[in-house]
């Protein structure tokens, strides 16, 4: 009889702490089915986007975008890259993203293969301006939510053009890239990553504004920048908006966007200095061994430069473009005012902190 009871007494205790197992394992799980599995965001063409709140999952379509993601250390959340990433970003991309030579491309700046995309299984789709709307809808309307990043702020209408009528060009690349900057940093949960990515992109562009202050403005150097097929930027693209942020004055200011010019009309700009993206490093050949461009004051006095793949200066910026760039082309520029700044132990910090790397490996 006893043995009965004891058999009882043991079995309802047992039961008693199954019950309390279960009613702990309810409570653990209910905070995370309370917790909001979305959110919306605004990108840069003001479109209301609406994410999960866990993106494990990125196809990256824009050159800008895929540099800005490697420094804040996510490439491991890309599952797709654009085609001609290696020209866009320079084939030495690789040794920052190991592995995206076999990495799917599905989509390039301007068209996308939905087919490709959705193969992928996506959490976000991250394209650039100049892709066309009905892709981005396509896509949308597949339960594939788009972000497009444009590195600059503007109304509506002109953040869907390439070329945009902005009226204070450095302002709105600057606060634009700061926006591009966080809306990625939150996308790749990289949030505290992309505060710091920032900060030092400041701090860097005052190292150049507080070295300038001893330059008059009438000293300031005039410089033209040479691409392939003739074409340079003028106003409206962030290269102008470097230049001056660097103390020089673009000659082709005139113009408006990225447009083709004529040798003789580089001659009668007259330049000091010439420089190129190091992706066209060739083109300086060309115009040292030119008749055309013999008597124009930079390749008489031979000042002719290939910036370093590490200034990134295109027409819409990266932090590397101001963090770097604008500080390697002002020392460029102006070395003297510029002696106490050690332009390789700043890329080699920009590196170590956010790729992760060194940049002379």
């Amino acid at each position: 009889m006893h043995k009965k009871k004891g058999c009882i007494v043991l079995f309802v205790f047992f039961y008693i702490l199954l019950l309390m197992s279960g009613c702990g394992s309810n409570t653990a799980e209910k905070p995370d089915t309370d917790k909001p599995q979305t959110y919306t965001i605004t990108d840069q063409m003001g479109r209301t986007v609406t994410l999960p709140v866990k993106i494990n999952r990125i196809v990256c379509l824009q050159h800008h975008s895929l540099d800005i993601l490697a420094e804040l250390q996510a490439q491991d959340k890309v599952v797709g890259v654009m085609k001609d990433w290696d020209n866009l970003l320079d084939s030495s991309f690789a040794k920052i993203f190991p592995g995206i030579e076999n990495m799917p491309q599905p989509g390039s700046l301007q068209s996308a293969s939905i087919e490709e995309i959705a193969a992928l299984q996506p959490d976000i789709v991250i394209v650039s301006n100049q892709m066309p709307m009905e892709t981005i809808d396509k896509l949308q309307s597949m339960g594939i939510p788009v972000v497009a990043i444009t590195l600059y702020i503007s109304d509506k209408e002109q953040a869907s053009t390439i070329h945009p009528e902005l009226i204070d060009p450095d302002e709105a690349y600057t606060d634009g890239l700061q926006q591009a900057i966080q809306i990625l940093g939150k996308i790749a949960s990289k949030e505290e990553k992309a505060d710091a990515l920032w900060q030092y992109v400041i701090k860097n562009r005052q190292i150049v504004a507080e070295h300038l202050t001893s330059i008059p403005e009438e000293k300031r150097i005039h410089i033209y920048m040479a691409n392939e097929n003739m074409y340079t930027y003028g106003t409206g693209k962030y290269v102008g908006a470097a230049m001056a942020r660097a103390g020089a004055k673009n000659v082709a200011e005139t113009l408006h966007g990225y447009k083709q010019v004529t040798p003789e009309q580089v001659a009668v700009w007259n330049p000091d200095v010439i420089f190129v993206q190091s992706r066209y490093a060739s083109i300086l050949e060309q115009i040292k061994t030119s008749p055309a461009w013999s008597e124009i004051n930079a390749v008489k006095n031979d000042r002719l430069y290939i910036a370093p793949d590490y200034t990134k200066p295109w027409g819409n910026p990266t932090p590397e473009s101001i963090a770097l760039g604008e500080v390697w082309l002002a020392k460029t520029l102006y070395p003297e005012a510029f002696q106490d700044v050690d332009m390789n132990a700043l890329v080699e910090d920009f590196y170590h902190t956010f790729y992760g790397i060194s940049y002379q490996d």
